[in-house]
């Protein structure tokens, strides 16, 4: 039985040479962990703050910003289904 080695693309070749090069992962210091975790809760203590109203305009603008726009005008051609 033969055995297949899968070859690594660009960037886990890449990720390889630094991990290399710097001996090991990057090590994160207490200052970004501190960061992140108060990221984290942002976002659920900001919507915390808010009025309802104000959640409701919030939720009405993210909804507009995923709506597919609206089909154009076709040159003022009126495209109407016949049947045979």
């Amino acid at each position: 039985m033969t055995q297949t080695t899968k070859r690594k693309d660009f960037t886990q070749v890449a990720h390889a040479v630094f991990e290399q090069a710097t001996g090991g992962p990057p090590v994160k210091t207490a200052k970004q962990l501190a960061g992140r975790e108060g990221g984290l809760k942002g976002g659920q203590k900001r919507m915390q703050a808010l009025t309802e109203e104000q959640r409701l305009e919030l939720a009405a603008k993210g909804v507009a910003a995923r709506k597919p726009p609206a089909p154009s005008d076709a040159g003022g051609v009126k495209v109407t289904k016949t049947s045979r």
